[in-house]
Formats: structure tokens, C-alpha cells, sequence
């Protein structure tokens, strides 16, 4: 056997039948080192093995992506103490240490994936599978490896840039790399997507898999990170032209039985049932019971599992009058089971019927929809000035919440409606604490919520939100630190 790291998890997923669903392709979880790729079956099967990383990396991807922000924190609860409850409490009050295991988790399963998009494409070029296929599933595995990077690259600012495949090397000096720069990262993330756009078709193959908008999404994302606002306009328009749609019932986005839809551009498969595929994160975001039956219609007890992404009274009073997303997004009571209303507010965005099964749904994640490349477009239509276009994809995604359309303003007020808008639309999808820095507000708008929340909240740290240029990183995880003596920790850890 070959040596491994927890940096770069040496795993090749197979699956077991192309002719079943792409959701059907279960992972293997042990492939040896000498596993070859021949077949049309062997790719596909590979690339699934890709998509595979993402299901880990979203299952608690919310603590980084939401409860960092001003969109959501959590019920405390002191009957509850270990390392992983410790971890989301530490995140959510700016105050984690290098050793927290959400930080860790979403390292470990980026570099999962692209040591699996590598090992595909070391290989496709020289293969002699279909040219069709060829072209697809190459670039489905360089998107994956784009995407998990500008993860990497927006959480923990310079990475080790792995573009061989590792499960041929024959020591741990060669896992071995230091941090590439910021920018040399990027390099890379616009070359793997902007050829995944070249080569993927208009729409996917198989639902369920990414297609060309996903990567021109990516890029939009990229170039508005660079404040590459023309960049971002000319990739984001493109992505308008490719057949998506806003649906006409914000709530009817995110049902399990509508996955795929057409305003769905990228989205985490999920499958309910024995095979290892399923969802549970409804059940973090759920209030902690000892009885989830009232909320799911299934028995179960998340009393040391749920509390968590609780919506904040800041982001509840940002909704306008009549917003029909804040009834799909937020429930603001419960009745538990001895008839009592108890007011808690908590995520219902999530929360659909039937399942069958304790902390185990059907339901997709969201990671990109077309709703989000409007308003980015907007985004970068306001920043080079060109306001009245702007607003017009700004309206559409208003208009479909039932709310009037945006008064005419200077480029400073249309930039704040946007950015509230996108807090609104988005919420509980992953994107404020990325927003918040990319658009430079995270330090200003921390500190203020942190004020205002710290008098309310008694088991809240003093040294909590202390949100400084350093905290717009999260620590590169100590274990990689202790693995790879060529890693450097971020300042302020």
C-alpha cells in the first residue's frame, strides 16, 4: 500500500452500475492504489467518486458558510460538551483555534475530491473511451477540482496546489507541498473552469451532474471575488442564455421531489434510504427535542445534534412586507409534544414531508441557481456603473417574492439592495460569510452584530466577536500542520 496523508485522502470511488442512476452509483470506500481506468464504466464510475466528496463537505458546510455570518448562530445548550458542539460555538463567535473540526473537515474533503479529479485526469487524455464522453466527464472532473479550490482559496487564503495524482507516490515527502499564493490558485481555478466550459454540454448528460453553467457560474463567482467586473458580467450573461428560469414558487425550489429543476444550476445529490447517500441536516437546524415526531413526523431525538443555523433576529427583520420567502425560509414556533406552542424560530427552507426515517432525507443542497446569477450579475453590472441594467435583474428575482420592484438609486444604495437581496434570497445557502467578504463589509458588519448580540447572550465569551482582518481566514487545521512541515499557519492563530 501506498503511503496517505489527511491532507490528500488517496481514495479512487467506483460505483456500481452505469446503468443505474447517477444517484444509484454507490462509493466504495477502499480502492487500491493500482485500480485502472479502461472503460467508458471505469470513467464514469471515477467521476462520480468526485461528486462523492461533496456530500461530506455539505453536511456541516452551514457553520463556516452561514453561522459565521449575521444570518444565523445557535441555541446554547450546557448539557452538551465535546469537540464538535465546541467547534460550531467557536466558529460562530470568532474565537476557533486551529484544531476545530469543522475547519478541518471542509479542508480534508477539498482535497478529497481533487485528489479524485486528478486521478481522472491524469488519465482521460490517453484513453480511448468515447469522444463524446470523454469530452463531458473531463470536464465534469475539472470543475469539481476548480470548485473544492476556490473553496479552499476563499476559506483559508493560500493552499498547497495539487494538480498530479497522488496514489502513485511511494513516501510522504512527496504528499508533501507548500502554500501556493492567492493568486496563483486562482490561475488555476479559471483554467480547470474555463475548459469544464468549453468542453461540457449546455445541459447535463445525467441529472444530477453539472453541465456548462455551472462552470460559467464558477467563473462568475471567481471574477467577482477579483473585482473582474467585466469578466463577471460577460460569463453571467452567458449563463442567462442557456435555458434556466427562475420557478414561480420560491418554495417549490427546494422540494426533494422537484431536484434538478430548472432554476437549479449546481446542487449536492442527496438520496434517502440504507445506501449511505442520504441527508440529515435538517435535523442540525431543527430545535433540539427529545421528540422530533412534532416537526418530521418521524420518531427520533436530536437533543446533542440539534439547535444549530438558528436564524437571527437581524436577518428576520430585514425581510420587507408581503416577502413570500420568509415563510418558505423561517418557522417562528413549534408545538411540541404535550400541545404546547413554543416560540423558537428555525430553518423550515429544509424541512419537507414525508421521510421515512430518522435524520435521513431526500433533499438536494442548493449550491448555485439561477436566481443567484441574476442578482451577481446585477452585482457586476452595478460596479462598472451601468445601474439601470442592473436593477432589471435585480427585479426579476423581487418580483418572483411578491415585492415591489427596486425605486432608482445611485450605485452606493443599489450595491447595499443588492447585497441585501442576496442575504434574503440566499439565505441558509452557504453564501453570506463569502459575500460579507468579498464585498469587504465581514469586519464592519461582525463587530456591529457581535455588540448587539452579546448582551442577550450570557454564554458568549467576552473575547467573542473580535473580528479582525485576520479572522477573514479560517486556520489551516493543526493535524495538516503536524502532517506537512512545509505548511504555514494563517496570522492570528
Amino acid at each position: 500500500m501506498k503511503t496517505r496523508t489527511l491532507m490528500i485522502v488517496l481514495l479512487l470511488i467506483v460505483g456500481s452500475s452505469c446503468k443505474k442512476s447517477f444517484l444509484e452509483i454507490l462509493p466504495q470506500t477502499r480502492v487500491t492504489s493500482n485500480a485502472t481506468y479502461v472503460t467508458d464504466d471505469d470513467y464514469r464510475q471515477a467521476v462520480t467518486g468526485i461528486y462523492a466528496s461533496l456530500r461530506s463537505l455539505y453536511n456541516d458546510a452551514y457553520v463556516m458558510g452561514e453561522m459565521r455570518s449575521d444570518n444565523a448562530n445557535y441555541v446554547f445548550n450546557a448539557t452538551i460538551s465535546g469537540g464538535q458542539f465546541i467547534s460550531k460555538y467557536e466558529i460562530a463567535s470568532f474565537i476557533d483555534v486551529p484544531n476545530n473540526f469543522n475547519t478541518k473537515n471542509k479542508f480534508v474533503f477539498c482535497y478529497q475530491g481533487i485528489s479524485r479529479a486528478n486521478a481522472v485526469l491524469k488519465r482521460i487524455d490517453a484513453s480511448t473511451i468515447n469522444a463524446t464522453l470523454k469530452s463531458n466527464l473531463k470536464g465534469q472532473a475539472e470543475f469539481l477540482r476548480a470548485f473544492y479550490y476556490f473553496e479552499l482559496v476563499q476559506y483559508y487564503g493560500d493552499v498547497p496546489l495539487y494538480l498530479t495524482d497522488l496514489s502513485e507516490v511511494n513516501s510522504v515527502a512527496e504528499t508533501k507541498l507548500p502554500r501556493s499564493p492567492k493568486a496563483d490558485v486562482y490561475k488555476q481555478i479559471i483554467a480547470d473552469a474555463t475548459d469544464a466550459a468549453n468542453l461540457m454540454p449546455n445541459t447535463p448528460v445525467v441529472k444530477g451532474q453539472v453541465a456548462k453553467g455551472a462552470a460559467k457560474m464558477l467563473l462568475g463567482y471567481v471574477y467577482m471575488t477579483l473585482k473582474q467586473y467585466a469578466d463577471a458580467e460577460r460569463v453571467l450573461k452567458e449563463v442567462t442564455t442557456l435555458g434556466y428560469s427562475l420557478l414561480p414558487d420560491y418554495a417549490s425550489i427546494f422540494l426533494p421531489a422537484n431536484k434538478n429543476n430548472a432554476e437549479m444550476i449546481f446542487e449536492v445529490q442527496y438520496l434517502q434510504g440504507l445506501v449511505g447517500l442520504q441527508n440529515g441536516i435538517v435535523y442540525q437546524m431543527l430545535p433540539a427535542t427529545a421528540s422530533t415526531i412534532n416537526f418530521t413526523g418521524v420518531v427520533g431525538n436530536n437533543q446533542t445534534t440539534g439547535g444549530w443555523n438558528i436564524p437571527s433576529a437581524d436577518l428576520i427583520a430585514a425581510y420587507e412586507p408581503n416577502d413570500k420567502r420568509k415563510a418558505a425560509s423561517i418557522a417562528t414556533s413549534y408545538v411540541d409534544g404535550s400541545g404546547n406552542t413554543v416560540q423558537q424560530v428555525y430553518v423550515n427552507k429544509y424541512l419537507h414531508l414525508p421521510h421515512f426515517q430518522y435524520n435521513n432525507t431526500n433533499d438536494d443542497w442548493p449550491v448555485y441557481r439561477y436566481a443567484d446569477a441574476l442578482l451577481l450579475l446585477a452585482e457586476s453590472l452595478n460596479e462598472q456603473g451601468k445601474n439601470a441594467e442592473a436593477i432589471t435583474y435585480l427585479d426579476q428575482v423581487r418580483t418572483r417574492a411578491g415585492i415591489t420592484t427596486y425605486a432608482a438609486s445611485g450605485q452606493t444604495d443599489l450595491r447595499a439592495a443588492i447585497a441585501k437581496e442576496r442575504r434574503i434570497e440566499l439565505a441558509f445557502e452557504n453564501h453570506r460569510w463569502l459575500d460579507l467578504v468579498r464585498t469587504g463589509q465581514a469586519i464592519t458588519v461582525m463587530n456591529a452584530y457581535g455588540a448587539k448580540l452579546k448582551p442577550t447572550r450570557p454564554d458568549i465569551s467576552p473575547l467573542a466577536f473580535n473580528v479582525t482582518v485576520n479572522r477573514l481566514l479560517f486556520p489551516i487545521p493543526q493535524d495538516e500542520l503536524n502532517l506537512n512541515n512545509l505548511l504555514t499557519q494563517n496570522p492570528g492563530y
